[in-house]
């Protein structure tokens, strides 16, 4: 009997054995198809699907101190978010995404993932917003048919209907024979559009002819005119002389000065962007200071220069500021001034 129970047992665990040494060789002797970096983050969402979140949440956190600067960072801040404990969290991060890292592998699921929190809350505008970013900077996207049926929606929820219609009705002509499901999902939402017409119309605007000038009628300038046209443009490519302390109309200035106490003591701050060049950042803060809003670049000679705004003493100020700026039509997210290590150049 005791032979017996013992030869049942080796057979057991033979048959157990054979099949993980044979995926095992499997495994080893195919190339690999996903980035084995993957494997932490998938280690920590197990954790968290499991009910244990702080380790789950704590494998990610390491992963993103230990890409810092790199171009990973991207990808440790999007699972930090997909990972987080609270939808502020969470919402932070994916715009940290895409903001700061537009062209990252996890920009596109950042949005969606944004547009989901947007509409669990009842942000449709916004939400919409990011579903029209989504469906235009991912051409590809598997997601595209998921996303179109929610826009779709918002938009004959929002009573534009054309628009709304039109979006479903390119949703719609996406899909195979096989997905009748989702068919009748976007048929469900098109109910509305009969008779709609989903088609824009285009204003022409005819240009007058240009009157050609008759050779007899054109006479050469003279040369006193030459002399005075000349003298001018010498003189505006010549700079005006100004005071150093002094602002130029219209332009920006930095500040030399080192922020004072109680800028110091407000470290919450607005961050609207972030750009591999100096000039892209100018840009943007120049485009700011003409609608009134003072902004300023963080960064000195080395990428991301990063286009924040305000400065402000605790995280409900920054977040009251950012919804204003939102409902500018700016986009961005709430941080802090811990990495201003250099005073701020301050935009007027």
């Amino acid at each position: 009997m005791t032979r017996t129970a013992a030869a049942l047992a080796a057979l057991i665990i033979l048959c157990v054995a054979m099949p993980a040494a044979r995926a095992q060789r499997t495994d080893t002797s195919a190339k690999p198809t996903a980035d084995p970096r993957d494997t932490v983050y998938l280690r920590a969402r197990k954790l968290v699907l499991e009910g244990n979140g702080a380790a789950g949440r704590a494998i990610v956190d390491s992963a993103l101190t230990a890409t810092t600067g790199t171009s990973d960072y991207a990808t440790a801040l999007f699972w930090r978010a997909s990972l987080a404990a609270t939808a502020a969290d969470a919402e932070r991060d994916y715009r940290r995404v895409i903001v700061e890292y537009p062209f990252s592998t996890h920009s596109g699921d950042a949005l969606l993932a944004l547009a989901q929190l947007e509409m669990a809350r009842g942000d449709r505008d916004p939400a919409i917003d990011h579903l029209q970013r989504f469906l235009l900077q991912r051409p590809n996207d598997r997601e595209r048919v998921r996303a179109g049926i929610w826009l779709g929606r918002l938009l004959l929820e929002q009573n534009q209907v054309a628009k709304g219609c039109a979006v479903l009705l390119r949703t719609r002509a996406t899909l195979g024979d096989t997905a009748v499901e989702t068919r009748n999902q976007v048929d469900y939402y098109a109910t509305r559009c009969a008779g709609v017409d989903t088609i824009a119309p285009v204003t022409r605007v005819a240009a007058a002819p240009a009157r050609p000038a008759r050779a007899d009628t054109v006479r050469p300038p003279r040369r006193d005119t030459l002399r005075r046209d000349s003298a001018r443009s010498d003189s505006a490519k010549a700079p005006a002389p100004r005071h150093r302390d002094s602002v130029p109309s219209g332009g920006a200035h930095r500040e030399a000065t080192a922020p004072n106490a109680e800028t110091a003591a407000k470290r919450y701050t607005v961050q609207l962007a972030a750009y591999d060049t100096r000039e892209s950042a100018d840009q943007l803060v120049s485009r700011l200071s003409a609608r009134g809003i003072v902004a300023r670049v963080v960064g000195k000679s080395t990428a991301p220069y990063r286009v924040r705004v305000g400065h402000y003493a605790n995280d409900a100020e920054a977040t009251a500021a950012l919804r204003e700026l939102k409902r500018k039509g700016l986009e961005g997210f709430v941080t802090t001034t811990d990495n201003e290590t250099a005073p701020p150049a301050v935009r007027r």
